[in-house]
């Protein structure tokens, strides 16, 4: 079954808390969250569970990094 918006943003903001003053902003990660939704959980670079369970920090840059590349890949 695959993760909701909102359950996805939950993930990413924890993981913008980690990033410290670099730290993604709760615009960036509703707004990858909502990428993630429409795409085939098979396209994520980490299957579903994996991401769910990621620890990694996610800093400014790293969220509009992913943004822009799955802006791209949308096109």
């Amino acid at each position: 079954m695959a993760a909701t918006q909102k359950q996805i943003v939950k993930v990413l903001d924890r993981a913008a808390r980690r990033a410290g003053e670099n730290a993604a902003t709760s615009k960036q990660t509703w707004f990858l969250a909502g990428l993630y939704t429409q795409m085939d959980p098979r396209q994520w670079e980490v299957d579903e569970e994996d991401f769910l369970l990621r620890s990694a920090p996610l800093t400014k840059r790293e969220a509009s990094d992913f943004i822009d590349m799955y802006l791209k890949q949308a096109a």
